[in-house]
């Protein structure tokens, strides 16, 4: 009798700690799916300024008015840079969030 219902605790333990391990692989997913949509949003505002130094840049050409062109060609650079980190880091947040997803299914397979 008494192997029995150690048994039962046993599995019933072990579902238990199954289910909080898929919990918590799901809260760390959504966790890092966030962090990848800030990164996301930072790379859309990098990109942004990128155009618009871009376009100083064109203006300044136009007008004849070289150093700052570079200037603003070199700002734009600057901020194209930034957006390809951002979204670089976007990227592997992504990747880590489907690996917690991943292993929270597993944790559930064995649930």
């Amino acid at each position: 009798m008494f192997l029995l219902l150690f048994s039962v605790y046993s599995a019933s333990a072990q579902d238990d700690y199954y289910r909080k391990r898929a919990e918590s692989y799901t809260r760390e997913a959504e966790y890092y799916q966030k962090k990848a949509d800030g990164y996301r949003r930072e790379a859309e505002y990098y990109l942004k300024k990128a155009e618009g130094y871009q376009r100083e840049a064109a203006y300044y050409t136009k007008k004849g008015k070289i150093d700052s062109a570079k200037t603003y060609t070199r700002y734009a650079d600057s901020a194209m840079d930034k957006y390809k980190t951002q979204m670089r880091y976007a990227t592997q947040a992504d990747e880590k969030a489907a690996q917690y997803l991943k292993w929270a299914a597993d944790a559930l397979s064995k649930y």
